[in-house]
């Protein structure tokens, strides 16, 4: 019975976490993050504000479902690490959700008092880099609990220990990417090509620190990371047919990096509308976090060097 509260647990923790980046997203792209004025973790200093225009309802709303979430997210964590003081990765996964959810809300009250400079564009970037982990960190461990004693056989066939460094690698440079896309979107560089693509104007490489550059460097960046996923699904298709935990990830990897690339492409033509932008965030969530799953598939048992 505590083993099946605890995996509902995970999963309205994992939307709760989702939820959260959702919303960052709408206030950033909304520009609503002096909806709460200077003042930190309340509103104008007040519990209940007495003026609550849309910036300011975006601002608080994320901080009152951060917050929810950051609970949440402790429960688990104990509750968890008490349930199961054995197993390693669910203390890993837990500190992992709860270490990032703490440092993204600390980050997000520092660029609360800094002003429109490029320290407070890059302390947002990383505010998202690091819920994006924690997000990522708690759909791992809603499926671990899951996956808890049905392990099949097929999963335990080990893998190359290049193929485990190929997978590492393609998470950690899609995190670079996640970062790229960041920037664009606090440089205010969305529209830096108008709505040209794939090129920009009678530029095809411009200055990487004017709008123009900031944009056209994450292109640059997402097209090599679809390359790169080609590369590792090839890898996996041919040799590890019989690995489905692999296959099916990589598979659902493959897509979403194309649906990613769609939208981003749909978010130009669109001129940077919100709804557009809140479905590229999505999907790079989701694409993340079935890269972290690979991740931790590849490591399930010993490699073969």
């Amino acid at each position: 019975m505590l083993d099946r509260l605890l995996r509902y647990l995970s999963v309205v923790t994992a939307f709760g976490a989702y939820l959260m980046l959702l919303m960052g997203a709408i206030v950033t792209k909304t520009g609503s993050g002096k909806g709460c004025g200077n003042s930190w973790p309340f509103c104008h200093g007040q519990l209940i504000p007495q003026s609550l225009p849309i910036e300011t309802v975006f601002e608080y709303s994320h901080r009152i479902i951060s917050g929810s979430v950051g609970f949440l997210i402790l429960v688990l964590t104990v509750a968890t690490w008490i349930r199961y003081r054995s197993d390693r990765k669910v203390k890993t996964l837990g500190f992992l959700s709860l270490f990032f959810v703490i440092l993204q809300g600390a980050l997000g009250a520092l660029t609360v008092v800094f002003e429109d400079t490029f320290a407070k564009q890059a302390a947002l970037a990383l505010h998202f880099g690091f819920s994006l982990i924690s997000f990522a960190s708690v759909v791992l461990l809603a499926v671990h609990l899951f996956q808890m004693n049905k392990a099949d056989e097929k999963t335990r066939l080990p893998v190359h220990r290049g193929l485990q460094v190929g997978v590492w690698g393609l998470a950690i440079y899609t995190y670079l990417v996640v970062y790229t896309g960041a920037y664009v979107r606090h440089a205010h560089a969305t529209m830096g090509c108008g709505y040209q693509f794939p090129g920009c104007g009678s530029h095809w490489l411009p200055n990487f620190v004017t709008p123009s550059g900031i944009h056209m460097l994450h292109r640059f960046a997402a097209i090599s990371l679809v390359l790169f996923v080609l590369i590792v699904a090839i890898w996996i298709w041919n040799q590890y047919r019989q690995r489905k935990d692999l296959v099916h990830g990589v598979n659902a990897a493959f897509v979403f990096i194309i649906l990613q690339a769609a939208s981003g492409v749909i978010t130009v033509f669109t001129g940077g509308q919100v709804l557009a932008a809140l479905l590229h965030t999505t999907l790079i969530s989701i694409f993340f976090a079935i890269l972290c799953y690979l991740c931790m598939q590849v490591l399930n048992r010993k490699s073969i060097t």
